[in-house]
């Protein structure tokens, strides 16, 4: 059976965690809560909080940048929240990052995410089996031997193990796709619509290959998410997600294409382009940090309507509840070991008023706990 789950925002400039929903979740027979990192909220803290409010259900973060702390630390959160909780419990979601949180926030350097994310779950391996961290990488080294080192030795985190802590990979391009098949118990993948898991599954063999373990699809965890917005008009209710392709279309190439859109980026590429040279685009990531749309009209209304109802109505559950539980059949069926349900969309930093009616819908179509609402 798919697992189901539920998540935190991370974009809200004030924090508050939705314990109403999450313990209905676990009520519902959903079986995981995800955290999200990202500008503000801090996601490993936040599943020590959900931990401690919840009894059944599997904590994990999607993501938890690999750029933002050192292997070693994010082992010790994980194994610690690990033995809080009993064992069995907790997911190491991890992700690549972004340069403007690397470089802007964290100050560190961009430096090679892929070789970055090899050494670092090499050594967060050794350390969630009770050994020394003991691995010389390209971007991370324990014990440290470059310039100015003391001679430390190698050390352990001083936690026993206590059952697998699986380490599940976020990754959106072919090279970290195959990567997460090739040393990661699963993979989330950043974007997923029903239908594509053809096309994605080569990028995942050639990892799976690579190990050479006898690894396969049939011991491989993936975790897909779908946004929900319950709303008596459709077509209102779709924008929000036209807004969201639009703002991050140039990272979406490939997902577009594998959902046979392949002409969709290029389109939005020439309005944005148009758009950048009437001075009618500046500066948009701080725009969308702002809550602002990223162009000016009438470019900005040119760019939603290039967006085909038909590309959200696939890749999101919009609209009245009922015709929310009714499309929920093809995400349980599309390739995804788990589905995270998440809701209101990603274009705003207030927080959403949630429709948990849309959650029952979700439990009752995958078989969880009837819903007649």
């Amino acid at each position: 059976m798919v697992e189901i789950a539920t998540e935190v925002r991370w974009q809200d400039h004030r924090l508050e965690i939705p314990m109403e929903r999450i313990k209905l979740s676990e009520e519902l027979g959903f079986d995981a809560v995800f955290t999200a990192g990202g500008y503000g909220c801090e996601e490993l803290v936040n599943l020590g909080y959900i931990a401690a409010l919840t009894s059944r259900l599997k904590i994990g973060t999607r993501v938890t940048e690999v750029t933002g702390r050192a292997p070693a630390v994010a082992a010790m959160a994980y194994q610690t929240l690990n033995h809080m909780t009993g064992g069995g419990r907790v997911i190491a979601g991890l992700g690549t990052g972004s340069v403007p949180t690397a470089e802007g926030l964290q100050g560190k350097p961009w430096g090679r995410p892929v070789a970055r994310m090899r050494d670092f779950v090499t050594i967060m391996r050794q350390l969630f089996a009770g050994e020394k961290a003991s691995h010389q990488g390209k971007e991370w080294s324990a014990p440290y031997q470059g310039p100015d080192a003391r001679g430390a030795e190698s050390s352990s985190i001083g936690l026993v193990p206590l059952g697998e802590i699986p380490i599940v990979v976020g990754a959106a391009g072919p090279q970290m796709t195959s990567l997460a098949a090739e040393i990661g118990d699963g993979w989330m993948p950043a974007g997923w619509a029903p239908g594509i898991m053809p096309l994605m599954e080569p990028l995942l063999q050639k990892g799976f290959d690579k190990a050479g373990d006898g690894r396969s699809l049939k011991t491989f965890d993936i975790w897909g998410h779908v946004d929900m917005s319950v709303h008596d008009d459709v077509r209102e209710a779709m924008r929000p997600f036209k807004e969201y392709v639009v703002t991050w279309s140039q990272l979406q190439h490939q997902f577009m294409a594998a959902r046979g859109y392949p002409d969709l980026s290029a389109t939005l590429g020439a309005i944005i382009a148009e758009a950048t040279e009437a001075g009618a685009a500046d500066n948009p990531r701080g725009r969308h940090l702002e809550g602002r749309p990223m162009l000016d009209e009438p470019y900005w209304q040119r760019a939603l309507d290039a967006v085909p109802d038909e590309y959200i109505d696939d890749g999101w559950l919009v609209g009245p509840v009922r015709r929310i539980q009714n499309r929920v059949a093809p995400w349980l069926d599309c390739g995804l070991t788990g589905v995270i349900f998440r809701y209101g969309h990603q274009m705003t930093h207030d927080r959403h008023v949630e429709n948990l009616d849309a959650f029952r819908a979700v439990a009752a179509a995958a078989g969880r706990k009837s819903f007649t609402g």
